[in-house]
């Protein structure tokens, strides 16, 4: 327990697999971002109750959660700013993460915010994955920032598709709204901090 009313998900929910992207260099930084202290996710009390009960629905059909990112420090939002102004690119990231735009693009487009509701504890970054926590297929991978990763995108399979609706459904029982442009990412309907953006690290 954190307190103030945020919580670590590996204790709200053990079940739920912690992946906490920005923790790690597996992200389109390739980098640690800053207010990441370790891989852990934080989450407002309220939306780990929510997510647990998502859990237990997918449990239910043999999957399970995986948590990208849940709560996100503003430090880590001002890291983004600051890295799309870094001129040159990273070509292996470029291309895994956003082949199409350039780095200014993606705030322009709404792939990345300059003030996120993951500062407040409402968003969450999250898919599903199997028995042997294996990612269903989604159509592309997390943090792909391509209208390919539009939700309702026509050009995927059928069953990444069904997969997605899968995921938006079980998410949508218990109170999280989908953003059209990112399959994986998911707001509480009603906020338990709205207004507010917090700065604490992860740790």
């Amino acid at each position: 327990m954190i307190g103030n009313g945020f919580v670590y998900l590996s204790e709200a929910c053990p079940s739920l697999v912690i992946a906490a992207s920005y923790a790690t260099a597996e992200n389109f930084t390739g980098t640690v971002v800053d207010g990441y202290r370790r891989v852990e996710a934080v989450y407002s009390e309220v939306g780990a109750k929510a997510l647990c009960k998502v859990q237990a629905d997918a449990q239910k059909l043999g999957l399970r959660l995986k948590i990208f990112d849940a709560y996100r420090p503003v430090k880590a939002v001002e890291y983004f700013v600051s890295w799309s102004q870094i001129p040159s690119d990273v070509p292996a990231l470029k291309e895994r993460y956003y082949p199409t735009h350039t780095k200014a693009e993606l705030f322009d487009l709404g792939y990345i915010a300059r003030q996120s509701s993951h500062s407040r504890g409402s968003a969450v970054d999250l898919t599903l994955v199997d028995e042997k926590e294996q990612e269903l297929d989604m159509g592309t991978v997390f943090d792909y920032f391509h209208e390919k990763s539009h939700t309702q995108n026509t050009t995927i399979t059928p069953a990444q598709r069904k997969n997605r609706e899968l995921l938006v459904n079980l998410m949508a029982k218990h109170g999280f709204r989908n953003y059209a442009k990112e399959w994986w990412h998911f707001s509480l309907v009603k906020e338990a901090f709205p207004g507010r953006s917090f700065d604490f690290d992860i740790e």
